[in-house]
């Protein structure tokens, strides 16, 4: 290594081992919050012991209990019960704010749960949070954890030290594959600081913003990470969600890229520092992609495709989806309207062989947001009306369009299928909504002054957002009308002018002014849910004309610079107001999360005649007649349910409801006294619970649990090998020579 080498390679190495120190410093640290509350009053309680959690293994060492809340009196206590339901630990709680910690040793891996002992002649006992930790202790989520950001930080490591270390490594990069690093790594890093401006409000730890959506998505991911850790790939059914009932969001709300903060808060992470993560990298991809749109849209140059990023990244109708809304279906979908509109013109302009862009953006909605999805559709179906003759002309374009639909099917195979399926066999609240008759199921049609809100974020008065596109957006005309006056003839300034006109008229049919109460019209609004929706298409078309017409104008300014400037600061400007306003007043303090009170979020996705009120009274029991019969050792077991029954006598079959929500899929077997084992049949009850008999016998066990049906094995295989066979012609392609 040369002289002048040295110092640099020593002063990058203390630097990587240094970042390893600090990644892999708290590797033998546990912690974990239990976000709920729970207060016991003399009016409701009697006295007795409560066990809170669900079970959850531990494993041996010492471990730190923390305890928030307030006990009137002295004669109130915590335990901890092992798998065999025995005390391994129990203290008293003294009376006032609870604040000091707890200590208790497991001599071995144990499945535990904490509870509480209660006392109504000591007054109430109100239990914030639970936190539970310890700092010598090496778990399997902690060991993938600090491996996952090892690796990534020795990536990082790894590239500095080729482009410090050597002066040569990006010319034969360039030579080897024609791309240019550094003008890639400019990029890279003005679309990670507009990320960091458009996102700032994500990295106050301490804080959380509860947007409408916030509770359904935080929920997804603790019940996704919940079944991942207990097997179940895809996870369809999400346990933990609704006092462990079972909910199956997964077959109706695409969750594909949602395994990104599952997996995170699978191996430790927190659910919201998971949710905060998943929202800052669909930020940053979004602005990827409608950089790489408008690039190549306006011919390869990326002024349009920076200017288009910064528009994008401070639009108030994202801003809105990210940060008062927590929308993360919408938030991801706009990582992949650009590329639907980057694919539909390059189809549309003869470059057929790009149709995998079309084929990418409409699969990248169909795992994200269906609503989305539907939006798409529609548009792009009007838009190919117009190009009707030049299809006609030109048949490769109708063949790449078939290809990308074709495509985009076949790879959401394991999503449309099982999701047909367990609409045609059960009831659930979701298939009512969809087939309701032409009626507009959620009125909100916005007045015409919504595209032009004052610069308030804000309705204080009706306690909602304001939903409108940003000034930045409106401004694009002006450019258009003021700056490029006599350039109609440029052929990218008129493919910029159909997309903005596209855009307006969406932001026009987002209000009063459209026709929504014709029969179609109404039909559609009625499964959109809200006519603001359409600001998310027209977002990403009005950035993008932005970014082209803005690069037009950038080519013949004589004061480059202070143009960029003026438009990035324009861009700034206008989602600031957002950004300051969360801030401000739309973040809450960590502590306040009480992740159990919102647990009815996401009812749509449950049987039509399932009363929640109900089911939570019966918690994990067995419903059934008992004066008929006795049951014994009922628990749950992941996506099913144990229980042993003795009967006063044979005769009629007896019926009993699970605490296990309905889906096509449960299956039940019989075990009588004498060993033998059969199947059973699962039905759905009048409640919409799991149901199932006897079969007169007078003592035996049931064990019902859910498996793959036909149609999911047979889906999940026809996307892989879709994506397999799309992966081999794509090395065959890029390697003639391979076989």
């Amino acid at each position: 290594m040369q002289k002048n080498k040295v110092l640099p390679a020593i002063l990058l190495l203390t630097a990587f081992i240094g970042s390893l120190f600090l990644i892999n410093r708290d590797l033998f640290h546990y912690s974990y919050t239990f976000p709920f509350s729970r207060s016991f009053t003399p009016e409701e309680n009697t006295k007795g012991t409560y066990p809170v959690t669900e079970a959850f293994p531990l494993k041996r060492g010492t471990y730190q209990m923390n305890l928030s809340g307030f006990s009137e009196g002295i004669g109130n206590g915590c335990y901890v019960l092992d798998a065999k339901d025995e005390i391994v630990y129990s203290a008293d709680i003294p009376a006032g704010e609870i604040s000091d910690p707890y200590y208790f040793e497991l001599s071995s891996n144990n499945s535990v749960r904490i509870g509480f002992a209660y006392d109504p002649e000591y007054g109430s006992l109100e239990i914030d949070r639970i936190l539970l930790q310890s700092d010598h202790i090496l778990y399997k989520e902690s060991l993938i954890r600090h491996l996952i950001f090892s690796f990534l930080t020795a990536i990082v490591f790894i590239y500095l030290g080729l482009r410090i270390l050597k002066p040569d490594f990006t010319q034969t990069v360039k030579n080897k594959t024609g791309i240019d690093l550094p003008a890639r790594e400019k990029v890279f890093i003005f679309l990670i600081f507009l990320t960091l401006l458009a996102t700032w409000p994500c990295f106050d730890i301490t804080r959380f913003t509860e947007g409408d959506d916030f509770f359904f998505h935080l929920s997804r991911i603790e019940g996704m990470a919940a079944s991942l850790k207990a097997g179940y790939f895809p996870p369809r059914i999400l346990l933990g969600w609704m006092e462990n009932y079972g909910v199956g969001s997964g077959f109706y709300y695409p969750d594909l890229f949602m395994l990104i903060p599952a997996g995170l808060h699978a191996v430790g992470i927190s659910s919201i520092d998971s949710m905060r993560i998943f929202l800052i990298l669909c930020t940053f991809f979004s602005l990827l992609t409608v950089y790489l749109a408008a690039k190549n849209i306006c011919g390869g140059t990326c002024i349009a495709g920076i200017i288009a990023a910064a528009l994008y990244a401070f639009a108030a109708y994202r801003l809105t989806c990210v940060f008062y809304r927590n929308a993360l279906g919408e938030v991801q979908s706009f990582i992949f309207y650009p590329l639907i509109l980057w694919g539909l013109i390059e189809i549309l302009r003869g470059n057929v062989q790009k149709w995998y862009l079309f084929a990418m953006g409409f699969f990248g909605l169909l795992m994200s947001h269906l609503i989305s999805l539907a939006i798409s559709g529609v548009l792009c179906a009007v838009c190919l009306l117009f190009y009707i003759p030049r299809i006609i002309k030109n048949v490769e374009i109708l063949t790449a369009l078939l290809k990308a639909a074709v495509v985009t099917i076949l790879l959401g195979a394991f999503f449309l299928l099982p999701m047909a399926e367990q609409a045609a066999k059960n009831e659930l609240e979701i298939n009512v909504f969809l087939k309701q008759p032409f009626e507009i199921t959620i009125i909100n049609l916005m007045t015409h002054e919504s595209i032009i809100y004052p610069f308030s974020p804000w309705d204080h008065i009706n306690n909602i957002a304001n939903i409108y596109p940003g000034y930045a957006l409106l401004f694009i005309p002006v450019m258009r009308l003021v700056f490029l006056r006599g350039k109609g003839k440029d052929h990218q300034i008129k493919t910029a002018d159909q997309i903005m006109i596209s855009g307006l008229l969406l932001l026009i049919a987002g209000t009063d002014l459209f026709p929504w109460q014709l029969p179609f019209f109404k039909w559609f609004l009625g499964k959109i849910q809200f006519s603001w929706r359409l600001y998310g298409a027209a977002t990403v078309l009005l950035c993008t004309a932005g970014g082209i017409y803005f690069e037009k104008i950038y080519i013949t300014s004589i004061h480059k610079k202070g143009a960029v400037i003026l438009m990035l600061g324009l861009a700034i400007l206008s989602g600031f107001p957002i950004l300051v306003h969360t801030w401000n007043t739309k973040l809450y303090p960590v502590e306040q999360l009480r992740l159990s009170d919102k647990i009815i979020n996401g009812v749509e996705y449950v049987p039509h005649d399932f009363f929640y009120p109900f089911q939570i009274s019966t918690r994990n029991r067995v419903i059934t007649d008992e004066s008929q019969v006795t049951i014994t050792d009922g628990r749950r077991q992941k996506l099913g349910y144990f229980f042993s029954f003795i009967r006063k006598s044979e005769g009629k079959p007896q019926d009993y409801s699970l605490p296990l929500i309905y889906y096509y899929g449960y299956r039940g077997t019989l075990t009588d006294e004498n060993g033998s084992v059969k199947s059973i049949p699962v039905f759905r009850d009048e409640s919409g619970l799991v149901q199932v008999s006897d079969e007169g016998i007078s003592k035996g066990t049931i064990n019902v649990f859910y498996a793959k049906t036909t149609v999911q094995k047979l889906s999940e295989g026809i996307s892989l090998s879709t994506l397999l066979l799309i992966l081999f012609l794509t090395i065959r392609k890029k390697h003639p020579d391979v076989k």
